[in-house]
């Protein structure tokens, strides 16, 4: 189990910390030929900060500038403010998604432990009356039997 958690927080590390901005948004820049671009990285990391932290106080000014911008010049999608934007929004948009992944994981796994611990005692409750049964064969089985069979694995 600590394996699969250490292989899923190395492919989230690698993905949202030195995949995206450490090599597409440079990547991209050297393939449209504009170097101003490796700021992208620098608006991915605060994108970041601001998702990882949940500092959502912070995420209206850019919201803000960017939509004066766009109505005052007119919307481009070479303009620097808006890739600039787009990289800081995929940083929240890719640690959210990291989050909910993690969440559903954390929350769906301890169920399963606990079902797999209840599927064992069940197993135990089986043993317990087929031993009843090869010991006490001309008894019937009745349910103050199982009651207390079942009392005795899961409450004691």
């Amino acid at each position: 189990m600590k394996i699969k958690n250490m292989i899923r927080s190395f492919l989230s590390i690698l993905f949202l910390y030195i995949l995206v901005p450490i090599i597409i948004v440079p990547f991209l820049s050297v393939k449209f030929g504009n170097f101003y671009g490796l700021f992208g990285s620098l608006f991915y990391y605060m994108g970041l900060l601001i998702a990882k932290f949940k500092h959502w106080i912070f995420l209206p000014i850019p919201i803000i500038f960017c939509l004066w911008y766009w109505v005052t010049f007119g919307f481009g999608t070479r303009d620097y403010v808006t890739i600039f934007f787009v990289c800081m929004m995929a940083a929240v948009f890719f640690q959210e998604i990291s989050f909910i992944i993690n969440k559903l994981i954390n929350k769906v796994l301890p169920e399963q432990e606990q079902n797999l611990d209840y599927d064992k005692k069940i197993e135990l409750m089986n043993q317990q009356i087929a031993l009843y049964k090869k010991t006490h064969p001309m008894d019937k089985i009745t349910q103050d039997v199982i009651e207390k069979i079942r009392t005795d694995i899961f409450f004691n």
